[in-house]
């Protein structure tokens, strides 16, 4: 196994993280070939899948990146790790195809930044709205990614019995509607929680010309909407990048015939200042 340690990293702690890596995938029946550490994340190259290698990767995530300005909330972000596959390794692992295909940026396992919980959070490529300011802009080209078949997909969700949720992002998940609704359908029935980023507005969902984005809609039970707005960015905000975007409670606003804001089933508690004596 090789061993690489980029970045003033304690050997003890090395150490310990590659002992608890070499047992976890002991227990999987896999042996790991090479281990990455640096200050920002690890890699781990498993040779066992197929003749492809696995990729885990993981990387400190969150709103920060090329920022300065890091908040008590951000900076427990920064602490949160979530792993990433390896695409196109995973391309073919699934036993049926579907032969309906999905345009994918990226697949983050564990996340505790894209919703509530502990989330599978999907990021499709190609986007139309291409928000200044964007975090991810290399989702934007329709042209990039990785094209699967959604059945390689379904395989992967949940990645565990701990995650409560599933996220799709992007990337704008309503231009690929068709295909996630097939993604969509086997999370509910999972009894999983399915939120979804768009850049798109509720109003303009509603009026959307595509079916599949109203049947997608259906399926959802929040959507984050709006375009990242830069001068409305702020840095506190919890699972979005600026003000103008809102939580959408799917099911009780189409019910109401307007917009219903999603609440948190526990709200913050409110920490009253320390009085210095």
């Amino acid at each position: 196994m090789q061993i690489i340690v980029n970045g003033a990293i304690e050997q003890e702690l090395v150490d310990r993280l590659v002992a608890e890596e070499k047992e976890t995938f002991a227990r999987q029946g896999k042996k790991i070939a090479k281990i990455v550490l640096t200050d920002c994340g690890d890699e781990i190259e498993i040779k066992t899948y197929e003749k492809s290698p696995i990729r885990r990767i993981r990387r400190i995530t969150g709103y920060l990146a090329e920022t300065d300005r890091w908040n008590a909330p951000k900076l427990a972000e920064l602490r949160d790790r979530v792993k990433h596959t390896n695409l196109e390794a995973a391309a073919g692992a699934a036993s049926r195809k579907t032969g309906i295909k999905l345009r994918l940026n990226g697949l983050v396992y564990e996340s505790v930044v894209d919703g509530p919980g502990l989330r599978d959070v999907l990021f499709v490529q190609g986007c139309p709205h291409r928000c200044y300011g964007c975090q991810n802009p290399g989702s934007w080209d329709f042209n990039g990614g990785t094209e699967v078949d959604v059945a390689d997909v379904l395989v992967s969700l949940p990645s565990s019995p701990l995650i409560t949720g599933v996220t799709f992002s992007g990337g704008e998940p309503f231009c690929q509607a068709a295909a996630l609704v097939e993604v969509a359908r086997h999370i509910k029935s999972l009894g999983l929680n399915l939120w979804v980023y768009t850049g798109y507005t509720w109003e303009e969902l509603l009026a959307h010309p595509d079916p599949a984005v109203l049947r997608l809609l259906v399926l959802t039970d929040v959507v984050v909407d709006g375009r990242f707005v830069q001068e409305e960015a702020d840095l506190s905000l919890p699972f979005r990048g600026s003000r103008n975007q809102r939580f959408i409670d799917v099911r009780e606003s189409l019910k109401a015939g307007k917009v219903i804001l999603w609440e948190p089933a526990v709200p913050a508690a409110h920490i009253p200042p320390v009085k210095i004596l």
